[in-house]
């Protein structure tokens, strides 16, 4: 398979690029600084996830597109970084469209998943305030996709709270609206358990057209 992964150098972006490589698909990495170097199988690219000809010209002749997007919010505000994921998902859903790729992967919030009946993450009293701008506007993508208001095979993989560098053991838990937590109530993954839920999802497509998660 020939993937686009946008954010391939970011820490969950990253993880993705190195599991698709060992699966033995095709990679076009797309990064704004162009820090990686290509390799065998592995296409690199420096582009602006918000800017739709840009995606559209790299998503051409591709089988599927994966966005690990992120502002940032070391370098952001919360309602600036908000501005820029609306930015650059109208961007991706224009571009893919005008590429001719169907099978769009979006790596999103933890926040729109129910952690009590009826409560979304973000709505809960232990999310922080500071994060709350950005993720209402990562709830609003999912809500938008759910709508059909884009027609598009989409799967949206929203992490856990934790997700961090650690080790590759593929035994992990796949859910879809509900926050999952383990028996000591932690809501957590690696980030190389989680590249394997996603590649998992593009090689076996269980979620299309839905939202799912994974933790341990």
């Amino acid at each position: 398979m020939s993937i686009v992964v946008f954010g391939a150098s970011g820490n969950i972006g990253s993880n993705i690029r190195k599991e698709a490589l060992s699966r033995g698909h095709r990679v076009t990495a797309v990064t704004r600084s162009a820090d990686l170097d290509p390799a065998e199988r592995l296409t690199v690219l420096k582009a602006d996830i918000a800017d739709a000809g840009d995606v559209a010209k790299i998503a051409a002749g591709h089988d599927a597109v994966i966005s690990a997007y992120s502002p940032g919010l070391r370098h952001h505000s919360a309602d600036d970084a908000a501005e820029l994921i609306s930015n650059a998902h109208n961007a991706l859903f224009a571009g893919v469209k005008q590429a001719g790729v169907r099978r769009l992967v979006i790596v999103g919030g933890v926040g729109s998943l129910e952690a009590s009946p009826g409560v979304d993450v973000v709505d809960s009293d232990f999310y922080p305030a500071e994060h709350k701008a950005h993720t209402l506007r990562n709830r609003e993508i999912l809500r938008s996709l759910k709508r059909g208001d884009h027609d598009l095979d989409w799967t949206y993989v929203s992490p856990p709270l934790s997700i961090k560098a650690g080790e590759r053991t593929g035994k992990f838990r796949l859910g879809e609206d509900r926050l999952l937590r383990d028996e000591a109530g932690e809501s957590r993954i690696s980030e190389a358990d989680f590249a394997i839920a996603i590649l998992d999802e593009l090689d076996r497509g269980q979620f299309v057209r839905r939202r799912f998660t994974a933790a341990y």
